[in-house]
């Protein structure tokens, strides 16, 4: 079988994206945004790239059930049964289950490319490149190969994936895989120098996936099939069935409970541009800035003022004096104001907005 039509990649779009509100709410989180000005949405931009590997037919979206809608008229060319709705956000294990779950409805031969819906590639051909080699390895039907990128600092949020670098081949074998860990250990993976950051996008064929599940996380795994079972019903009684599976799921990310654990795992490797764009720190390295190192949008008007993210809007004029390192955000009867080098605590302060009743701002 031709391996490019055998091949569903599996677009992971039903993150909250806290550490960009007010802009990333609830009802419109921030993988249905353009941050970058680029005329197109990450969910978007994502979608396009992967459509130069594989046919638009062959793109599944898992997302929260109550964007479905939002991701049908970003894409409008996806067929509705590819787009997975999530009764309630469980972490990455659950979304990629229900994922393998429903292909192997369809497609139990697939090979699958998982990936975050919301991360910025530089060099698209390079990565294509890369997808396409760890498509005809060999090793993609044996187990999980992770796509990795070397590491530019000792970043805390990221997973690093230690590898055999006396391992000749693209493809590698992984020794070692660790989800965030503290500032000291990641210092200390960069100086071994043979650690990556993973990226977050897994390929394999599905029967491999499957059994991943099964091994590391059966009851996840156990839930979904009996889910299957409904498949004849009616819409509304699948839905509710949906519902209680899902209350009844842990809330389990992917590498915590299947890649930290799983004793065969691979990696291939390149830097082609990875960037997530997760933050507003890390959005303000990313856009291009003005002579005192400012990020400026909507109407903004700056003295004495340096190294900041001003995004406003046309309605409302933002000015500054005296200002240095924050961040500046106006959305929507909202306004953040917070210093460049906290905006990871955003979740913190969207959390004590949502425990002191200002729910409808996020």
């Amino acid at each position: 079988m031709n391996r490019q039509y055998d091949t569903h990649i599996v677009i992971m779009a039903g993150g909250s994206g806290q550490r960009l509100w007010p802009c990333s709410t609830q009802s419109m989180p921030k993988q249905f945004h353009d941050f970058l000005g680029a005329g197109k949405t990450f969910l978007q931009a994502t979608a396009e790239r992967f459509m130069q590997v594989i046919p638009q037919q062959n793109i599944w979206v898992v997302t929260q059930k109550r964007h479905v809608a939002t991701v049908k008229k970003q894409l409008p060319w996806i067929n509705k049964q590819q787009i997975l709705g999530e009764p309630i956000s469980k972490n990455t294990a659950s979304c990629i289950a229900y994922a393998c779950a429903t292909i192997n409805n369809y497609y139990p031969e697939a090979t699958l490319v998982i990936t975050p819906a919301d991360h910025y590639i530089q060099q698209e051909q390079l990565f294509i490149n890369l997808i396409q080699q760890a498509l005809q390895s060999e090793y993609t039907s044996l187990s999980i190969t992770l796509v990795g990128v070397p590491c530019k600092n000792p970043a805390t949020g990221y997973g690093y994936i230690g590898y055999d670098n006396q391992e000749k081949g693209t493809v590698k074998p992984i020794t070692d895989f660790v989800e965030k860990p503290p500032r000291a250990q990641a210092e200390a993976y960069i100086a071994q120098g043979n650690y990556v950051w993973n990226t977050g996008i897994f390929i394999g064929k599905l029967s491999v996936f499957i059994k991943s599940l099964q091994t590391y996380l059966p009851h996840i795994w156990a839930a979904f099939e009996r889910l299957n079972l409904l498949l004849n019903v009616s819409k509304k009684k699948y839905q509710v069935s949906l519902l209680n599976l899902y209350k009844s799921l842990p809330s389990t990310s992917f590498d915590h409970g299947i890649l930290e654990k799983a004793d065969q795992l691979y990696l291939i490797c390149q830097d082609f541009g990875w960037k997530d764009l997760g933050t507003w720190n890390a959005l303000y390295e990313h856009l291009d800035k003005d002579r005192k190192n400012n990020v400026c949008q909507g109407q903004v008007v700056t003295l004495l003022t340096s190294n900041c993210l001003i995004k406003g809007n046309e309605e409302q004029l933002i000015a500054t004096y005296g200002l240095d390192s924050l961040v500046i955000v106006q959305h929507q009867g909202v306004l953040l104001i917070c210093p460049r080098n906290e905006v990871q605590n955003l979740k913190t302060l969207v959390q004590q907005i949502d425990d002191e009743g200002y729910t409808p701002y996020l």
